[in-house]
């Protein structure tokens, strides 16, 4: 197996807006690890794969240590925070 980062749209974040959230994934090729990450919850569906790219496993472990939900909140509030200053 190979271990791939697949960045997707996510929705709810008003009409027609969406920001990226980016999951790792252990798939035969990256074709199936899109798959994947169109299935996920919160991602639109109807809207292409932003990127995709392999990884290594150490990097793979690493990443999935956080919760993609979670990294993708936290990225969202800092950047709300920039903006507040």
């Amino acid at each position: 197996m190979r271990y791939f980062l697949i960045t997707c749209h996510r929705g709810h974040c008003g009409n027609g807006h969406s920001s990226a959230i980016t999951f790792a994934f252990e798939a035969k090729n990256l074709i199936e690890a899109m798959d994947m990450g169109k299935k996920m919850p919160s991602v639109k569906h109807t809207r292409m794969i932003m990127a995709g790219k392999e990884i290594s496993k150490q990097e793979y472990v690493e990443y999935r240590k956080v919760n993609a939900y979670e990294r993708s909140f936290q990225v969202s509030t800092r950047r709300e925070r920039i903006a507040v200053r």
